[in-house]
């Protein structure tokens, strides 16, 4: 039931995170059209790679480490400051790096130069991260307060979107204020570490027995970005004058990660468990998590994937503007990573990671960033939008095969991948009635929802009469909550 409520909460806090900004996503596409929201997504790409510097990989490390030691209170204060004081130290290096990148690039680039204020704003984003503790309440599997907490601060800014935000010339007020709510989210959470927390001797803070391991964590983190990242700040840079494309690919990409927030949440909560088992020498019911776990996701994302493939063009018609239709196109074709994501989220973030095979995960995704700056080089001057979009999914899928490659000896495809074929029928015989209705209905939020009701109950009845396993596993989760009233 824990693991249950946890993920129930963690679906609902990445929803928000994805959903607050999807909420404004149309206003926004109006007021400030594509060319602001360009500016806005190019120079977030470009503080999001020192925001990597700033975390080293600590969110990982960090989780998985209080997860080690929860049931040891003094251990697990001295863990939590001794590796939250490496993160501070780290991020005040990365601030400062980043304000003398920008000054540096302002005469060598078109792009910095034409929007040097508004990356100069940017550096709140890494204020945001040095003061994030989340991966401590999560090493607890404590996600209520997080959810709480930012779920608050995330309405907020909703609200200030509207009442800030009224035309063209609001870009920087947009800027500062996705930034501003983030220092706000982060900074609430510290308000219950004293009840948590005592600080410990200075003379027994120990900060050397954590660099290597979050370097090593440091490399797959960003790695991972480059190629999340990567695609809008490129875009601009290999087609110069067209910063609207970064607006583009990140509206597209804002829309799958809507998916993917219910997908890789599970991932967030099975981290610390799986690791825990792992800690104690379980080993079976690693594998039998991990086994469950890839059912469950494939079920999830597989509707997801088609449903996204076939609503994505007309959605983006009313949703976003006509000017914005090459974002639909856009998610049509990244579609096929909410499957890919979701596979390797398992296989990477459930199981490689809580089993401490970092250099595997490394790897993994060191492979798939290499891959993915390849193909943008060769795929954007070609295909400009859509051939960011091909590059990323190439990269996903690397990455998800490679990973199946190293862990075939430790667990069993077959068991992996029992009974997928029966998701993957269900969401094949949902496409065409889909792509038909789309077709016949005109660009409108209801004959979307008509759309997205439809598809979902054909899923439904055919997994039903299929008996996937995760209709079973619905079922006797149904019958024990009964009858444990």
């Amino acid at each position: 039931m824990q693991v249950v409520k946890n993920y129930l909460y963690n679906v609902f806090y990445q929803l928000l995170v994805v959903l607050a900004p999807l909420i404004t996503m149309t206003y926004l596409s109006h007021v400030l059209g594509v060319q602001g929201m360009g500016i806005q997504a190019w120079t977030n790409s470009i503080v999001s790679y020192f925001l990597l510097l700033a975390t080293l990989g600590i969110t990982l490390y960090g989780q998985r480490e209080i997860a080690y030691v929860r049931d040891d209170h003094v251990l697990r204060n001295q863990r939590f400051w001794e590796i939250q004081i490496l993160h501070t130290i780290v991020s005040l290096i990365a601030i400062v790096g980043y304000i003398f990148f920008v000054y540096m690039m302002r005469d060598v680039s078109v792009e910095f130069n034409q929007n040097i204020h508004q990356l100069y704003l940017q550096t709140w984003v890494i204020v945001a991260g040095l003061l994030d503790i989340s991966w401590y309440f999560m090493g607890l599997e404590d996600f209520k307060k997080t959810v709480i907490r930012n779920s608050l601060v995330k309405i907020t800014m909703v609200v200030l979107i509207f009442l800030v935000v009224k035309s063209p010339n609001d870009v920087n007020n947009y800027i500062l204020l996705l930034a501003l709510t983030q220092v706000l989210g982060n900074l609430s959470m510290w308000f219950y570490i004293p009840e948590k927390i005592k600080v410990p001797k200075i003379s027994t803070i120990n900060l050397k027995q954590h660099i290597i391991p979050t370097l090593a964590l440091f490399v797959p983190t960003i790695a991972t970005q480059i190629y999340l990242q990567f695609n809008k700040t490129m875009l601009p840079l290999l087609q110069p004058g067209s910063i609207a494309l970064s607006a583009l690919y990140e509206n597209a990409d804002k829309i799958i990660k809507v998916s993917l927030a219910v997908v890789t949440a599970l991932g967030t909560v099975m981290l610390p468990r799986i690791a825990n088992y792992f800690g104690k020498g379980n080993l079976a019911a690693v594998n039998k998590a991990i086994y469950k776990s890839m059912d469950f996701v494939t079920a999830l994302s597989v509707p997801l994937m088609f449903g996204m493939m076939a609503l994505g063009p007309k959605t983006s018609i009313w949703y976003m503007g006509s000017s914005f239709l090459p974002s639909g196109w856009t998610i049509s074709i990244l579609s096929p990573i909410i499957v890919l994501i979701a596979w390797s989220n398992v296989l990477g973030t459930q199981y490689l990671l809580p089993v401490s095979r970092t250099t595997d995960y490394t790897i993994s995704v060191t492979v798939g960033a290499i891959l993915n700056v390849i193909l943008n080089f060769i795929a954007i001057p070609r295909w400009s939008l859509y051939g960011a979009a091909l590059a990323t999914v190439f990269s996903e899928a690397a990455i998800t095969l490679y990973q199946l490659i190293i862990i075939r000896h430790d667990l069993s495809i077959k068991k992996l991948f029992m009974g997928v074929w029966k998701y993957f029928v269900a969401g094949l015989i949902m496409l065409p009635v889909l792509v038909l209705m789309t077709i016949k209905l005109s660009p409108n939020p209801t004959g979307t929802v008509v759309s997205i009701v439809v598809g979902s109950i054909i899923y439904v009845l055919i997994i039903i009469l299929l008996r996937a396993n995760l209709v079973t596993e619905v079922l006797m989760f149904i019958k024990n909550y009964l009858k444990n009233r």
